[in-house]
């Protein structure tokens, strides 16, 4: 892979204990900003991933809900989920 050089802006705090960390762990700065800068992504990349499997999995239940409330149910006044429920059961 092929690498640039950039220039970005910490804080002195956070540089120090980028160094120590660093020096400690036997890793380079670019290492370490890299693998941070991975992680992260990844991680942000999972949570919208979630966020968007939850409102869809909302919206989902509330489209389920406005059809159930929307239904009348059967002939007999029986609801689609007893039926199901008596069918399976009953072994059909």
């Amino acid at each position: 892979m092929k690498s640039k050089k950039i220039n970005i802006t910490i804080p002195e705090d956070n540089l120090k204990e980028i160094e120590e960390f660093c020096h400690k762990e036997g890793v380079s700065k670019s290492f370490l900003i890299r693998e941070a800068s991975v992680a992260y992504i990844a991680k942000v990349k999972e949570e919208r991933e979630l966020e968007k499997k939850r409102s869809e999995m909302a919206w989902a239940v509330d489209a389920s809900k406005k059809l159930r409330d929307k239904s009348a149910g059967f002939k007999d006044g029986k609801k689609g989920t007893r039926i199901i429920r008596q069918s399976r059961d009953e072994g059909h």
